[in-house]
């Protein structure tokens, strides 16, 4: 009888008071793994009614924003946390990644720097300051924050795709060449690396390989290769 008793209070409570701000964080990470980001926010939204403070809440609807392409929405949510939790260095990442995606490359080169200087084994930190690096044409550093990304989590197949890029900008092409591979070693469906690779083979004169990668990166649906396979690889009539 007291278990009756006490499960009808259980529901009263529940049909009063609504559910919890963590609760509706639950709801909302689990419809965006799922893939439905904009139901996500939603639920975020209720989190945040509930509990002005939820740190959590403002993360995970920055990174929802962030998959919708709202990446000012992102940089915005991501700073509220900030003010509750300024010393979270994953949170100043995802704000440098959100700057990186409108292409205010400097910018967010600020962020990571911050992050990296609360949380020096951050490697995903070193990898993206990499590609703002790259992005604005400082090779050095790049290659300089990729190996370091690397020395920290050597299994990030992005970062030897990357590092092979900055050395390719310096017309290092062999070591560019064997970062590709680390690259391919690690992920065979990788179709930029191949494209990339590819491309290095040509500047080394090594032409037939170099057309193979491009087939290789078509097969694998990569349609961008295409106009670069034409160029490269079609024989004179």
């Amino acid at each position: 009888m007291k278990y009756y008793i006490a499960l009808f209070f259980v529901c009263m409570f529940g049909l009063f008071f609504g559910q919890t701000a963590e609760e509706y964080l639950d709801l909302g990470l689990t419809k965006s793994a799922e893939g439905n980001h904009k139901s996500a926010i939603n639920e975020y939204n209720k989190a945040l009614k509930i509990n002005p403070n939820f740190t959590e809440a403002f993360v995970n609807r920055g990174i929802s924003k962030s998959k919708l392409g709202d990446y000012r929405g992102a940089i915005s949510d991501y700073s509220k946390a900030l003010t509750i939790n300024p010393k979270s260095s994953e949170t100043l990442n995802r704000i440098g990644e959100a700057k990186n995606m409108l292409g205010e490359y400097k910018e967010a080169i600020k962020d990571f720097n911050k992050a990296i200087k609360i949380n020096k084994k951050l490697a995903i930190a070193y990898f993206n300051r990499g590609f703002s690096n790259l992005s604005v044409g400082f090779y050095k550093w790049a290659i300089e924050d990729f190996t370091k990304a690397l020395s920290i989590n050597n299994s990030m197949p992005e970062a030897y795709f990357e590092r092979g890029n900055a050395y390719s900008g310096l017309g290092k092409y062999s070591d560019a060449i064997t970062d590709f591979d680390k690259a391919l070693s690690l992920k065979s469906d990788f179709s930029k690396a191949y494209v990339s690779r590819g491309l290095a083979k040509i500047k080394t004169g090594d032409k037939e390989n170099g057309c193979s990668d491009f087939a290789k990166a078509d097969e694998l649906g990569d349609k961008s290769v295409q106009p670069i396979m034409k160029l490269h690889c079609t024989k004179p009539e």
